[in-house]
């Protein structure tokens, strides 16, 4: 897939960073609902570059945070369809899609003379589990558009401080289990790719640190703002790859939205 079309994907509501995390991770609501509900609007994304790069870019999106009835959800960093919910609707098992961006040689200093890393589209099963206090959400993902050809696994617990008033807010926090193929396709100097400044490197599987937040505030019956921001904490083999400027990545949006 090319870097327009994950920028397609990113207008329809899935903009990305390379270890993007889900708000929405808890399974379907107790009551059985139909059509579409939630927020659909626009408004900034900021994100690096690259993942591990310093220098920022804005993008001006449709924001949407919406589900229809108990089986589809589309949200600001992933995407997903439930095919099995339990009889109380606290667990769900279906599967989810999240983009990861790639990078070219003129994004950074540090990747000049590098070949370009393609964006890739993730996908596979996720399973959520609502706990009460918490909602507990795992997914094992594969490179669906065969960029990296290599996999990664996601864990995360997420908590809803305020639902139904003026003001809706979640938080999660959680982790990102990197495969060899994906941390040395983004992370990884080959040969041709290695000078005096920036020597060759094979970055071995890792696990990224993430959290945020993400929610909207009502004002009225039509429109809320809505607002996210989420930080990823790059550990293990690719953060001493050679190409990352800082540990932490960060992402945040604020829109204008319409509610559904």
């Amino acid at each position: 897939m090319t870097r327009a079309g994950l920028r397609q994907l990113a207008a329809a509501g899935l903009p990305a960073l390379v270890a993007a995390a889900p708000i929405h991770a808890d399974a379907p609501a107790p009551e059985t609902a139909t059509g579409w509900s939630g927020t659909a609007g626009a408004g900034p994304i900021v994100f690096p570059r690259y993942a591990g790069g310093r220098r920022a870019q804005a993008w001006p999106i449709p924001l949407l945070s919406a589900t229809y009835g108990d089986a589809v959800y589309i949200e600001p960093l992933r995407a997903g369809a439930y095919l099995w919910g339990s009889a109380d609707k606290t667990m769900g098992f279906g599967l989810a899609v999240e983009p990861r961006m790639g990078f070219k040689a003129g994004d950074a200093p540090r990747l000049a003379g590098m070949a370009s890393r393609r964006d890739s589209l993730e996908g596979g099963p996720a399973f959520d589990w609502d706990l009460g206090p918490v909602a507990f959400s795992a997914s094992l993902f594969t490179d669906l558009t065969h960029s990296s050809q290599g996999g990664s696994g996601r864990l995360y617990l997420v908590r809803e401080w305020f639902r139904g008033t003026p003001l809706n807010l979640g938080a999660f926090a959680g982790a990102e289990r990197l495969g060899e193929r994906v941390a040395t396709y983004f992370f990884g100097i080959d040969g041709a790719e290695a000078s005096a400044a920036r020597p060759a490197y094979r970055a071995p599987a890792s696990t990224n640190l993430m959290a945020g937040a993400a929610g909207g505030y009502r004002l009225g019956r039509a429109y809320s703002v809505v607002f996210g921001l989420q930080t990823t904490r790059l550990s293990g083999g690719v953060a001493h790859s050679p190409i990352v400027e800082t540990r932490l990545s960060s992402v945040g949006w604020l829109g204008l939205a319409f509610n559904l």
